[in-house]
């Protein structure tokens, strides 16, 4: 099988938020299947920043929703959303 390679918004809930440690903590609930290639930071709202997130993962994952629910598991977010994803 392939890979595809998903755009996926992480919004966290402080506007101060320690984006370094945001991506290590994404990192840490990726299995070794799947890897974050890169990321840019990009305003939201009054102060709020997000974080638009590239993702290498296996293809029969499909669309974005398995790995919108393994960053679900970090602490402190308050959206993920997967933007767009297409075959490596």
């Amino acid at each position: 099988m392939g890979e595809f390679i998903a755009l996926v918004d992480v919004i966290p809930e402080d506007t101060d938020a320690d984006f370094e440690k945001l991506i290590k903590d994404l990192r840490s609930v990726l299995p070794n299947t799947c890897s974050i290639e890169m990321y840019d930071v990009l305003p939201v709202a009054f102060g709020l920043k997000k974080a638009r997130v590239r993702v290498r993962y296996p293809e029969e994952w499909g669309g974005t929703d398995r790995i919108e629910e393994l960053f679900g598991q970090v602490d402190g977010l308050q959206g993920i959303e997967g933007i767009a994803f297409s075959k490596a």
